[in-house]
């Protein structure tokens, strides 16, 4: 098999059979490495597969095990919820009892006024007797007549005098003992219904406990749950995400075929203009020629803040424009696999590092706002990564060229501050298993 026909079978692959690219080494390396990526891509996404199902399986035990213990805690729930039911009936009685009380004690206070109002009766006669003499017995009153029609009058006015005080005494203190009888039989149903409330809430509290028991199992199934449905997704974005960046890889690869295509038309049409130059001053070389140049220089203004990066030479070009503020390197006992540039400038444009295709644009609770860009130079295959954006103007499967703007530097996921994180891996996005230092690639 000739090396024309192996770069033909992998366009064949790619979808781009009907694009004939000439051979170069370049190109063969490039299809090496592409497939050698695609075949690494292939087998971590079968095995993140196999992982998916099995922790798929797991998920389906705990969530047997946790349907059982919702069934207990469901029965407990509904004697809770009986039992504070009787409490609120009890704590209704308790309420209505207090009011009854407080009635009566307004009636008492009615009652001791009108044995305040006897009393004070009482007292100003028996003022009065002292203030004529002393105390003078109804005896002596009945004797000191002076007539039989005295007499019985006297008579009368003693039994009558006699009589107010008895009924006043005997309204007293029927009055007194009824009243007590009935504080009594409320302070003693209150006492009863208060009983009964403490009996309530203790039945409460040891159903609280065993419900509190019950809930620490039920944690500890659903921690597992959602510890194996935090992996199963993490597993899940990374099947996702493998085969955007397989996606991402092959549409890079076919800008990197159309650019070479273009390329090579451009210096096709150059070369032909300066053939055509040529032949042409040849056939009026005896003829003079004035010629005047002018120039004139365009100005184009942002509507950021802050203006962009200018595009520089090399591979790479720095990302935003800033202040460098973290290395590639060791930090707080793991490593921090890019570098950070900050800007407290309003609006600071983030662009593309380089020509490249986008695996993907999203929301990481981790990065925040996050791009990955997938780039073939030299070559071979490289990732670039731009997190924390406080917005996204690309998204997956958008080819960018370099110095084009892909977003705004922000301050969002796991951020103290507005910066910029930018990550280089030389090969496809693998974590940080091939992340290398940005500044040995930027100028």
């Amino acid at each position: 098999m000739n090396k024309k026909i192996v770069i033909l079978g992998l366009a064949a692959i790619l979808g781009t059979s009907s694009l004939y690219i000439p051979y170069s080494s370049d190109n063969l390396a490039f299809a090496n490495e592409l497939e050698e990526r695609k075949q690494e891509i292939e087998s971590k996404q079968s095995d993140v597969n196999s992982n998916i199902e099995g922790k798929q399986g797991e998920i389906s035990e705990l969530e047997a095990e946790k349907k059982q213990l919702d069934d207990d805690i469901q029965r407990l729930d509904m004697q809770i919820s009986e039992t504070n039911g009787k409490i609120r009936d009890e704590e209704a009685n308790v309420e209505a009892t207090k009011i009854e009380i407080e009635k009566l004690k307004k009636q008492i206070e009615e009652v001791e006024a009108r044995i305040q109002e006897r009393n004070e009766l009482l007292e100003d006669r028996a003022r009065s007797l002292q203030e004529s003499g002393g105390v003078v017995s109804y005896l002596d009153v009945l004797l000191g007549a002076q007539s039989f029609s005295d007499f019985v009058s006297r008579v009368s006015a003693v039994t009558t005098i006699v009589e107010a005080d008895r009924e006043i005494i005997k309204a007293h203190e029927n009055d007194m003992k009824a009243l007590e009888q009935a504080e009594a039989d409320l302070n003693s149903e209150l006492q009863k219904l208060e009983t009964a409330l403490t009996e309530l809430e203790n039945l409460k509290s040891q159903l609280n406990k065993q419900a509190t028991e019950k809930a620490k199992l039920v944690k500890q199934v659903q921690q597992k749950q959602d510890d194996a449905m935090h992996e199963l997704h993490e597993m899940e974005n990374e099947s996702a995400f493998l085969a955007e960046q397989a996606r991402a890889i092959e549409l890079e690869e076919e800008r990197a075929r159309k650019a070479a295509e273009e390329e090579k038309k451009r210096q096709a049409a150059e070369a032909a203009a300066a053939a055509a130059t040529a032949k042409s001053n040849s056939a009026s070389s005896s003829a003079s020629q004035t010629s005047s140049s002018g120039g004139g220089s365009s100005s184009s203004s942002s509507s950021s803040s802050a203006p962009a990066p200018a595009v520089t030479s090399g591979n790479f070009m720095w990302p935003a424009k800033g202040t460098f503020t973290s290395p590639y390197g060791s930090r707080w006992g793991k490593l921090h696999a890019g570098i950070d540039v900050a800007n407290r400038a309003a609006n600071v444009p983030v662009v593309a590092s380089a020509s490249g295709t986008v695996i993907r644009s999203h929301y990481s609770s981790s990065y925040g706002n996050v791009v990955y860009i997938s780039h073939r130079i030299d070559g071979k295959v490289f990732t670039t990564l731009y997190a924390h954006l406080d917005a996204r103007h690309v998204s997956a499967g958008q080819s960018v060229s370099k110095g084009q703007q892909i977003g705004i530097m922000g301050n969002t996921g796991r951020s103290t501050g507005k910066h910029l994180h930018f990550e280089i891996h030389n090969g496809a996005w693998n974590g940080q298993a091939n992340a290398v230092n940005p500044l040995n690639y930027l100028p």
